[in-house]
């Protein structure tokens, strides 16, 4: 649900036409209302029909579930987008808030609501399908607030932080000629912060605690002497034991972290967790966390030149701060249309291409390199991903484990991957570059100069 929570947030906070009118208070609640309530109702038959075809006999069934569920986040994105173009909620929760000066917090939590009561609702829905199912055993609450905290608080628990940071300076600074000054400066404090603390806001977030000492840790340990790697700490990621996945968070040594969660470590081998662990520390060796924040910031730079191209035409007026702090109702819609292409179509495209790299390296540095192997069919299993289910970040476990035997069988095909793979990178950090020095030549005011 990450990325449909953020797209829903991206549309709430684009701004709406100059002049645009907000719908009367009883009709635009009762408006959303009604949109909250049409999302229940068709996550409600949504998720039944989902529990009819999962019937199906081979992977048919789970492949149409998938299929559903994944309509029903759209679903939940078009009503959105519904709740701010048909009833103005964002101008109802300015106008019967945003005149008050220590309305810390408040506005901005009123304004994402429709969005986390629709998710949520699907959640519930989806939960009562798994349990069924006989996927998951957890009580809906808990199960809840443990895919809410996976999945939705490390996007609205910075952005929250950085509201409040803004709002106490602005109610500080009101009617001073120096808020605008004190407004970027202080954003820009907290979006450093955010940036170098951002594992240990994540790491309490997801609950988590050391890997106790063990034959494990130590394992672990060994695998990162030889492999000169280095975290500050290996976590123990706590779901109640039903999520079996790793991570690794932090760009720097001092601050980063590498997670496994209950379910993994209880239910896979040493072999297999040090397999799981080095595809994690794979995408370290292969600067993977730096090559994201690098394909971040040329979003920025990427949408500037656009909203210039389209300025052309006269339709929008050029931007006039990197940033994009102010920005007009057309700007914002080319931000949400380049926003799903580039981080739905484009970053999902290298995002699979990149854990397959990572995939490789386990296969290669990994003790055991039938381990890896062994570990993704229980991974599957223990998630309940059918093995012909492919993600927004992944191919199908199918998918990587016919690729992991063919490079077993033929080294060869794993280096003409890393060598097409480090070609595509090398062509988007080349438009990149090109995208930042248009901007630098011909724009520099934008950045202040």
């Amino acid at each position: 649900m990450l990325l449909p929570f953020l797209l829903c947030v991206l549309i709430l906070y684009v701004p709406l036409p100059l002049g645009a009118e907000a719908t009367s208070w009883p009709v635009a609640v009762a408006g959303v209302a009604l949109l909250v309530a049409v999302n229940a109702a068709i996550a409600w038959a949504g998720s039944g029909l989902a529990l009819r075809l999962s019937n199906a006999p081979g992977g048919r069934g789970a492949l149409a579930a998938n299929r559903i569920f994944s309509a029903l986040k759209g679903c939940v994105i078009g009503l959105v987008l519904a709740a701010v173009v048909a009833f103005k909620w964002p101008l109802l929760v300015q106008g019967l808030l945003g005149s008050h000066r220590w309305a810390i917090l408040v506005p901005d939590l009123l304004l994402v609501l429709p969005a986390l009561a629709m998710i949520l609702t699907l959640m519930a829905f989806q939960h009562r399908f798994d349990r069924r199912r006989g996927r998951v055993s957890l009580s809906l609450g808990r199960c809840l607030w443990l895919r809410f905290r996976v999945e939705m608080a490390i996007i609205l628990a910075p952005w929250l932080m950085l509201v409040l940071v803004t709002d106490v300076v602005a109610a500080l600074f009101h009617g001073s000629q120096a808020a605008p000054v004190a407004d970027s400066i202080s954003s820009g404090l907290v979006l450093v912060f955010l940036l170098v603390f951002s594992p240990l806001l994540l790491r309490t977030i997801w609950a988590t605690s050391p890997l106790p000492d063990g034959p494990l840790r130590q394992k672990l340990e060994a695998f990162c002497r030889s492999q000169r790697f280095r975290c500050h700490e290996i976590l123990l990621w706590h779901t109640h034991s039903h999520l079996a996945n790793a991570g690794v968070v932090g760009p720097t040594p001092i601050l980063r972290y590498v997670l496994l969660t209950d379910a993994l470590v209880e239910q896979c081998t040493n072999e297999e967790v040090e397999a799981v662990f080095a595809h994690e520390v794979g995408h370290i060796r292969h600067r993977h966390l730096v090559f994201y924040m690098l394909f971040a910031v040329a979003f920025v730079c990427f949408y500037v030149n656009l909203v210039d191209l389209v300025a052309l035409s006269g339709w929008v007026p050029p931007l006039q701060d990197i940033l994009a702090f102010q920005m007009t109702a057309e700007q914002g819609a080319i931000m949400l249309v380049l926003a799903a292409v580039y981080w739905v179509l484009i970053f999902g495209f290298f995002s699979r291409r990149i854990e397959l790299e990572a995939d490789l390296f386990s296969l290669q540095e990994a003790q055991d390199p039938a381990a890896f192997i062994s570990a993704l069919v229980k991974l599957a299993a223990m998630n309940t991903t059918h093995r012909s289910t492919s993600s927004w970040r992944h191919f199908s476990v199918e998918r990587r484990l016919s690729f992991l035997r063919s490079v077993l069988n033929d080294p060869s095909r794993g280096a003409r991957f890393r060598s097409r793979l480090a070609l595509m990178r090398l062509a988007l950090l080349a438009l990149f570059v090109l995208a930042l020095g248009r901007l630098l030549i011909f724009r520099p005011e934008i950045f202040g100069m």
